[in-house]
């Protein structure tokens, strides 16, 4: 048996990370030149590259509705292939390693199939198998409920059993391995050089990821919060600076060179539908429309005179279009829903929502970018727009506002 006095470091690695079994064999090299370091090392992993998308096709060529409880043992499949290639790969290498399914890393949830919540970990295995000397690789995204079924955690779920497991053992740090290294004012894919944030607090960077930032997941910031554990979001690919999430609810993040910290950034989420009711009947509305999705986790509300207005998230709804069938078939005559949109969000927790809704308007106005409804938050304000406009008004958000507040300060 081995011991070490160094506290562990928790890795996961996403899809795109694994997609292939060379990237495979370069996650194995990242990690043997962790556990390098002395300390023991638990790596997190995601299904490779689309795996999980091919699942569910296979799934829907079957049924249109498949039951949540076989999805969830057809899904954590994905998970569980990613873990055992890479043991293979660190075995291979010289690293020894075992495997275990999320049910045998101890994670423990409610029985809510398909979007299910960590309510505990059990670290005894893990801390069992790193006292032998493992590396030890545990399938994300999954985890057992009290009746002992496998249930998965929807979107961000490996996310989120990095950070439960780091919290759990007493782990240094939990880091998040994508394809793109850390945290920026904007999508490096939609905006041409976006600042990258050196340090941000949890709480703002659940506003960001609530709407759309899709490095980490809000119920994985959440544990992160509650255990204390800080969260470094890096590359798989590249080495270089990265992005520490600490766990704070006040810290905002690196002020620019002005000294401004009124922008944090702009993000958006590619499909949205907004569902249309009467005021008295909307608690009706939103308790169907979770049954529908499964949850409501990026559920926005705004109620204009006796009418309210709720954008749904169908960003990770594997079929958007049967599920905006389902939604209409289900609410009938109870709500109007509306199809074929998107949403982008400024997000700024030290700017007042009023000023910050009117100068995003203006914006989008200024560049011809419809606004279909403003729905505003906290420390944030969400436009539903067209589908085919959300790239655009990206750019334009992120030029007049964050661009902007580094050269003026606004």
């Amino acid at each position: 048996m081995i011991q070490s006095t160094l506290s562990p470091i928790v890795q996961k690695y996403g899809g795109s990370s694994l997609s292939s079994i060379e990237k495979v064999q370069g996650v194995a090299e990242k990690v043997i030149a962790s556990r390098a370091s002395g300390r023991p090392v638990v790596v997190v992993v995601s299904a490779m590259g689309d795996t999980t998308s091919q699942l569910i096709e296979r799934a829907r060529a079957l049924t249109d509705s498949p039951p949540r409880r076989e999805l969830d043992m057809l899904l954590s499949s994905g998970e569980r292939m990613s873990t055992a290639l890479l043991a293979m790969a660190l075995e291979e290498a010289g690293a020894p390693a075992i495997s275990l399914t999320g049910p045998q890393a101890g994670i423990r949830t409610d029985e809510n199939h398909s979007s299910a919540e960590i309510v505990s970990v059990d670290p005894e295995r893990v801390l069992a198998e790193l006292a032998e000397g493992r590396i030890v690789i545990v399938a994300g995204f999954q985890g057992q409920s009290p009746s002992g079924e496998v249930t998965t955690l929807g979107r961000g779920g490996s996310d989120t059993t990095a950070v439960a497991i780091a919290g759990a053992i007493g782990a240094e740090r939990c880091e998040i391995y994508s394809d793109v290294a850390g945290v920026f004012t904007a999508d490096p894919r939609l905006v041409e050089a976006p600042r990258r944030l050196e340090t941000i607090g949890s709480g703002p960077m659940s506003e960001y990821a609530l709407h759309g930032a899709r490095v980490l997941h809000p119920r994985c910031l959440a544990h992160a919060h509650e255990a204390g554990v800080t969260i470094l979001a890096c590359s798989t690919f590249k080495d270089g600076p990265n992005t520490e999430i600490r766990p704070g609810a006040d810290l905002v993040f690196d002020r620019t060179v002005d000294g401004s910290d009124r922008i944090l950034g702009v993000t958006s989420r590619k499909r949205r539908a907004q569902v249309i009711a009467p005021s008295d009947r909307v608690e009706s509305v939103v308790e169907t429309i979770a049954a529908v999705l499964g949850d409501v986790d990026g559920l926005l509300r705004e109620t204009k005179g006796e009418t309210d207005s709720l954008l749904v998230d169908l960003e990770d709804v594997p079929d958007p279009e049967h599920t905006v069938a389902r939604l209409r078939e289900e609410l009938g005559e109870a709500a109007e829903v509306r199809a074929g949109l998107a949403s982008v969000t400024a997000v700024a927790p030290a700017r007042d929502a009023a000023d910050l809704e009117a100068a995003a308007r203006e914006a989008l106005r200024s560049a011809d970018v419809t606004v279909n409804r403003a729905f505003t938050g906290a420390a944030s304000v969400t436009f539903a727009i067209p589908s085919d406009a959300r790239e655009d008004a990206v750019r334009v958000l992120h030029a007049a506002l964050v661009e902007a507040s580094s050269k003026v300060g606004v």
